[in-house]
Parts: structure tokens; sequence; C-alpha cells
């Protein structure tokens, strides 16, 4: 139990230090995408710890790439459906917008694999500010 505290206070320690990255997802716990403050709800209530658990120890791994692509689709629609101007993303040397980058990215073509290079480096960014 006291290990879980430890975890839990470290997660949430994270999460304030890193507000802009604690919506992104990060891994899938029951073949759900979840990012680390979804992680951080888990271990609150105690529901799914294990796999909440084996999330965080995974999150500083690369998972597969079916993973890596429903992850990064997760991202992006997560994004769109916050209120507000959404951000405009440069990949390939063109400005493209979140709708069209869920385009590509469900297509994957060269600019989907470009924004999927992109979140691999977000998320090896976020491994290494874990813990």
């Amino acid at each position: 139990m006291v290990k879980l505290s430890r975890k839990i206070r470290a997660l949430e320690a994270w999460v304030r230090e890193h507000p802009a990255l604690a919506d992104v997802p990060v891994a899938t716990v029951a073949g759900r995408p979840v990012s680390p403050r979804e992680i951080l709800g888990m271990l609150r209530r105690g529901e799914g710890v294990e796999g909440a658990l084996a999330a965080l120890a995974k999150a500083g791994l690369d998972p597969d790439e079916e993973e890596e692509w429903r992850l990064l689709e997760e991202y992006l629609r997560r994004l769109l459906e916050q209120p507000g101007p959404k951000p405009v993303i440069m990949v390939l040397g063109q400005a493209i917008t979140l709708q069209q980058a869920l385009v590509h990215v469900r297509a994957r073509d060269a600019k989907g694999k470009a924004l999927l290079q992109m979140y691999r480096r977000l998320r090896a960014y976020m491994a290494t500010r874990v813990g």
C-alpha cells in the first residue's frame, strides 16, 4: 500500500509539473487509451490498479506500432474536442489543421507517418519526465 501511495504522489507531482502533457494518451489499459491524468484517477479510485501500474511502467517503453497509431489518433481526437481555437501543425513543411492531421493518421500516409514520428518524440520526452 505504501508503494502505491508513493506512486500516486509521484504521479500527482508529475501532472502538476507537466499540465500540458498530462492528457496525452501514453498507454492502453483494458484496450482503452489512457493519459497520465487518467492513470492517476484510476489509482486514486483503486480501479484497475494492476493495469494502471502496468501502463505507468510501460509509459517509458515503446508500444507496438498499432498501439502507437491508436494513441496518436486518440490524442488528436481529444485535442479536437477541447474548446477554443485549434492549433495548426507543421508537417513536412505544410501547415495542417487537427482535422487534416486526423485524416492523415487514419490513412497512414506520408504525413500520417510524420505525425507518428512527432508523437513518438513527444512520448520519449514525456518518458524522460516520469518518475
